[in-house]
């Protein structure tokens, strides 16, 4: 991330703006607005403020949560749901942070030593996994 003095670059959508299409940054952006479009940083860090919502799919390096995000998320280092803030969709990620009284709609696949892991689903469905390795062990 580059230095201005001792503070990052900050790119920011504002509370006031809407944006319908694609956003492609690098460094840091700030979402206070409303972005129909997906979000893609190579290396950057997106930070969804508590007025931000976000209706596609994201893929970044880091992710902060603090408002809202309608799509799945991909994040290489982690993501990070405040308390308050919320996504509606699947996440893949190595790390993921989740406040007190933040909300994660949807399925989670973490990475582990470099390969993705299975995929758990609801608690009933990794009941039933388990199940089905056993059988297939015993076999």
């Amino acid at each position: 991330m580059k230095l201005r003095g001792n503070n990052p670059v900050l790119s920011s959508v504002g509370p006031d703006i809407i944006i319908s299409g694609d956003i492609q940054f690098s460094n840091c952006l700030q979402i206070c607005g409303k972005v129909m479009g997906n979000v893609v940083s190579e290396n950057g860090t997106l930070h969804v403020g508590e007025s931000g919502l976000i209706e596609a799919q994201v893929n970044v390096d880091i992710c902060v949560v603090h408002g809202t995000v309608k799509g799945n998320v991909t994040a290489r280092t982690h993501i990070n749901i405040a308390k308050g803030g919320c996504i509606h969709g699947d996440v893949i990620t190595p790390v993921l942070h989740m406040e007190e009284g933040a909300v994660l709609v949807g399925a989670v696949k973490m990475e582990k030593g470099g390969s993705p892991a299975e995929d758990i689903g609801t608690p009933a469905e990794s009941k039933n996994i388990r199940k089905l390795r056993e059988v297939k062990r015993a076999s």
